[in-house]
């Protein structure tokens, strides 16, 4: 009830708020869990998953006044975008196909738990999407109400802000209020890495959507003000350090390294001078246990198990390829693993079958396993589609708009970051969420240009 309450209060608070305030509390939601908690019979209700849909629909009646017959009805023209909506006209084939499979025409035995996960991972795809035209709608219609500049500067404060926040939030033991559980502390599992990499290895929870939020953000605000923030830009780096994600700390590298190399030759030495910087800090105030377990864990493999993962993953993704290969096309959809699996080590087995639902800990491999070539399809045209319009976008603006190159270096450099860290990351279905919001708002500088005068 408490929930459902704030939930109320807070689509009426955010009704009454300026366009920019509204766009920034959108774009917040879909990187960060906030969460009042559960609502009704669902488990952490993210803001996201209400927020789009409200934000939709007050962008519907902005748009389509009903009780004034001296507007006109605004037209947006989804011209040049064509293969993004191919890409998602090919997810609702295959999200369709599952569900007339496994809650049609063959309903398998589900209890109160998974059968709230299949129905929330359906709304989630359907979310994904309504998202994607909800940012493209909002930023065409309302661009110039959009202050880009103060917008990227507030990503990137809020994001040093909740990293460092999360940071404590380990050292004291607490979790932080409104965000959900990946930002919980994780003791245990960081004592298992001090034994495994031979000195005190961190995977702290939050610091990957930390830094894929706030250092895009920050090279976005550079564009526009043509300065960066040397310690914004340590810290951020120190968060991708501690975040212990290996696929997080090679899109970060490779992203700010392309980006830089192609589009800031004159600014590529100072860029690398402050890398130089952050590891000679790191050397200095870092403990040696630390420095020795950190590099440990982001530059091993398991080289005994499968692609060099550990047990569970490992043992997963072999699961992945073999339901591939079973069904091709179509994939497995959207089910619970019917089979049993075998493994020696303790809960790896319980941990694959539940990443075999729908996917999870390697986008692309999960959604190969869940959709078959049509979710491969959509994903890849989706991920690799986004950077080169946004690779696109940063070549036509660069010396004519700083706003708009912005939007496309944001986008650009978030997109990089992600099509790496999903190669162990996410399932490409609910997980996309990130995606769907950027690859809109990188699409919306194309639908931009068909915009003709609203009345």
């Amino acid at each position: 009830m408490i929930s459902i309450t704030l939930v109320i209060i807070s689509i009426i608070i955010f009704l009454k708020l300026s366009k920019f305030y509204q766009f920034t509390i959108l774009s917040l939601t879909v990187f960060l869990p906030f969460t009042f908690g559960d609502f009704r019979s669902i488990p952490s209700l993210l803001f996201v998953e209400w927020l789009t849909v409200v934000t939709f629909l007050m962008l519907v009646n902005e748009l389509v006044p009903l009780h004034s017959i001296e507007k006109r009805i605004k037209i947006i023209k989804f011209k040049g975008i064509e293969l993004f909506i191919f890409a998602i006209l090919i997810l609702i084939t295959w999200t369709i196909v599952s569900f007339i499979n496994y809650e049609i025409l063959y309903q398998p035995i589900k209890n109160i738990e998974n059968k709230t996960g299949t129905n929330r991972l359906y709304f989630n795809i359907f979310n994904n999407i309504l998202l994607f035209f909800t940012v493209i709608i909002f930023s065409v219609v309302y661009h110039d109400k959009l202050d880009f500049e103060r917008f990227f500067k507030v990503l990137y404060t809020i994001s040093i802000f909740i990293g460092l926040t999360a940071i404590l939030a380990y050292i004291w033991e607490f979790n932080i209020p409104l965000i959900e559980g990946t930002f919980g502390y994780n003791t245990a599992y960081n004592k298992v890495l001090a034994a495994k990499y031979g000195g005190q290895a961190y995977r702290l929870g939050g610091m990957a959507e930390i830094v894929t939020l706030g250092l895009p953000a920050l090279f976005a605000h550079y564009i526009i003000k043509k300065k960066i923030s040397l310690f914004a830009l340590i810290l951020l780096l120190f968060f991708a350090f501690m975040s212990g994600g290996r696929t997080l700390v090679i899109g970060v590298i490779f992203a700010i390294t392309f980006f830089s190399f192609v589009f800031l030759p004159r600014n590529f030495i100072y860029l690398i001078s402050a890398l130089a910087l952050f590891v000679i800090l790191g050397a200095i105030f870092l403990p040696q246990s630390v420095l020795i377990g950190q590099f440990g864990r982001l530059t091993s493999l398991d080289s005994g198990n499968f692609m060099g993962q550990d047990v569970s993953r490992g043992l997963a993704w072999k699961f992945y390829l073999e339901n591939f290969s079973k069904n091709p096309i179509w994939g497995k959809g959207i089910i619970e693993y019917q089979g049993y699996i075998y493994s020696s080590a303790e809960g790896s087995g319980e941990f694959a079958k539940e990443q075999l639902f729908a996917g999870g800990h390697g986008s692309y491999l999960s959604i190969l396993s869940t959709f078959g070539l049509g979710g491969i399809t959509y994903f890849l045209i989706i991920v690799f589609g986004g950077i080169y319009l946004s690779f696109r976008k940063i070549k036509q603006h660069i010396n004519l708009d700083l706003n708009k190159t912005a939007i496309a270096v944001f986008c650009f450099m978030l997109i990089t970051i992600k099509s790496v860290d999903f190669i162990t990351g996410g399932n490409g279905l609910s997980d996309a969420t990130i995606l769907f919001f950027t690859v809109g708002l990188v699409a919306s500088l194309t639908v931009l240009q068909n915009r003709k005068d609203f009345v």
